[in-house]
């Protein structure tokens, strides 16, 4: 009875007047828990429900029920809320439904609504099939942008299916994120049935973009089970593993001491050289690697400085050489 009294003050405070509220806890909306275990078009059934019956009741009907147009969006704000928090594992309590509390809910619901009508049409760009294990880095860059721009049945992006940790521990919860998707993909459990369907999915996904190539042998044996977050981190493992870190450091590696600039061609500029010395060091930063200063090698004649330290002002160093050689080449075509 505490509970269902608790959902009562909730129904006043986003809206609805005591005969509303006694005819929707009839409908078997008495909880937090139930509202949290519905879908939002449960909650259209339940109103339209009413109205129905007391249409046919007539003059007969009992008390003023009305469904104002804002205490139908601050309620479904409030299931967003609730089902939000279902998936991410937290204790629900309908008393916390107040204040600030609904202004916030509100403004993620007509966020989440609006995202939805917008993404309805739009077609999100899928990653190359993964055809070499070689380009890993940028097929799981591709990937990763891919999913995070796919939203799941749990609302939030797919990525969160493989994110690295498993357990959601509360200092995560309590942690601060640079926005609420980043929130959701850290701590939405990887439990229930939204995750069994994302699951799933993801790995109808990453198959069709893996099984043409030699990855198919790292993530075949989750083929039965569908095991997507699996599939991916198995792969994953293999392609950043130690052997294929010290792969990736020695590629780059090669490709500085490959990089050379001795005047402007048509089919290679100095922008062709700055970016290849800028993805060679890009891929070791990524690894974790302190690029020694005599490794940049740099046009010959031109030494970087001995105070660059790190890579930002070692590019800052390349662009002030590249703006060196175009005036170089400026004076020369004078």
């Amino acid at each position: 009875m505490a509970q269902v009294n608790a959902f009562n003050a909730a129904l006043a405070r986003v809206g609805f007047n005591n005969a509303t509220a006694e005819a929707m806890v009839a409908e078997g909306f008495d909880t937090l828990d139930v509202l949290s275990e519905v879908e939002e078009s449960d909650i259209d059934s339940m109103i339209k429900n009413i109205r129905e019956t007391r249409r046919l009741l007539g003059v007969n009907a009992p008390g003023n029920v009305t469904f104002p147009f804002l205490a139908i969006k601050r309620f479904k704000a409030m299931h967003h809320w609730a089902t939000e928090l279902r998936r991410m594992g937290r204790p629900l309590n309908v008393g916390q439904y107040a204040g600030p509390v609904i202004t916030n809910a509100v403004t993620r619901y007509s966020l989440e609504s609006l995202r939805a009508a917008t993404l309805e049409d739009e077609v999100v760009d899928k990653p190359k099939e993964l055809l070499d294990l070689t380009k890993w880095e940028t097929f799981w860059e591709q990937w990763r942008t891919y999913m995070r721009q796919t939203r799941s049945a749990a609302k939030c992006p797919l990525s969160y299916v493989f994110r690295e940790h498993e357990a959601v521990t509360n200092e995560m919860h309590m942690a601060t994120y640079d926005s609420h998707d980043d929130r959701l993909i850290s701590t939405t459990t990887l439990t229930g049935p939204w995750f069994e369907l994302d699951n799933q999915r993801v790995y109808e996904e990453f198959k069709v973009l893996t099984l043409k190539g030699p990855g198919w042998s790292f993530i075949k044996a989750h083929d039965r089970t569908k095991n997507g977050r699996a599939a991916v981190l198995a792969l994953r493992r293999q392609c950043e593993g130690t052997s294929a870190v010290q792969s990736r450091k020695a590629s780059a590696y090669a490709k500085i001491a490959a990089a050379r600039y001795t005047g402007h061609r048509k089919t290679f500029t100095f922008d062709n050289y700055v970016e290849a010395h800028q993805a060679a060091h890009n891929t070791l930063a990524d690894l974790g690697e302190a690029v020694p200063e005599l490794s940049l090698v740099m046009h010959k004649g031109y030494k970087t400085s001995k105070h660059a330290s790190s890579i930002s002002k070692r590019w800052y160093i390349i662009k002030q050489l590249k703006n060196v050689m175009n005036a170089k080449y400026q004076h020369s075509s004078m």
